[in-house]
């Protein structure tokens, strides 16, 4: 039978955890697993309800977990959403090294990097429909998160790539900030895809392709942007 007592009065034993005045296990599965049934359980209700919307009652029954549970392994409900929310950004920072590394044109390197953003965006697909009803929704009722400064950061990058093939003349001369926008415009109807065009074969990776062909080739330099000799005296 479980023990209802407060987060401060349980400790680990064996992996679970326990009651320190009693000593009786609180659960009857390891606390691993009652993490990542609190993760997956969140998530599915952050997305249908809304994170605001999502009452932690709610989580736990449908996690089949105690608060005990939740307590000992983020606090509270904004600190499950941030372990969610961090998840996300790791694999976001590791699908971006990968896209980074050295070698290849600005202009393939722009396409591995948002080939990577769209990977990432689609398998968190929940996470990120949670987090555009967070910045549209009241301040107050968000948690304590940069969402801005996530996506600012990640249109740095792609001005970074922009302006690194301006400077070596593979791309046109251009506003490398309004480069990162058209991409990351380019990702977000990707995303969607399904939603503007719902022709057999339209995926999300075929219109990321296509749109991002069309603005890359806009970008290429030609022989007219190169720099004109100084005329003659």
């Amino acid at each position: 039978m479980l023990t209802n007592v407060r987060y401060n009065s349980a400790t680990r034993r064996n992996g679970r955890l326990t009651n320190l005045m009693t000593g009786n296990l609180l659960e009857d599965h390891t606390t691993e697993s009652g993490r990542e049934k609190l993760l997956a359980a969140a998530i599915r209700l952050f997305a249908a309800k809304g994170y605001a919307g999502t009452s932690v009652r709610e989580i736990l029954r449908a996690a089949g977990v105690t608060a005990p549970v939740l307590y000992y392994h983020f606090a509270s409900k904004e600190g499950l959403f941030l372990a969610i929310a961090q998840q996300g950004r790791a694999k976001l920072e590791a699908a971006r090294a990968e896209a980074l590394r050295p070698g290849g044109s600005a202009r393939m390197r722009i396409l591995r990097l948002a080939r990577a953003h769209l990977a990432v965006r689609r398998e968190y697909a929940d996470l990120a429909w949670v987090v555009e009803q967070i910045l549209s929704g009241p301040p107050e009722a968000a948690p304590s998160c940069d969402f801005r400064g996530m996506v600012r950061e990640s249109v740095g990058r792609f001005e970074a790539l922009a302006q690194e093939g301006a400077a070596s003349g593979e791309l046109r001369p251009c506003a490398p900030r309004h480069v990162a926008l058209a991409v990351m415009g380019a990702l977000e109807v990707a995303f969607r895809a399904p939603l503007y065009d719902d022709r057999d074969g339209a995926s999300p990776d075929g219109v990321l392709e296509s749109v991002l062909a069309i603005v890359l080739e806009g970008l290429a330099a030609t022989p007219h942007d190169a720099p004109q000799p100084a005329p003659i005296a």
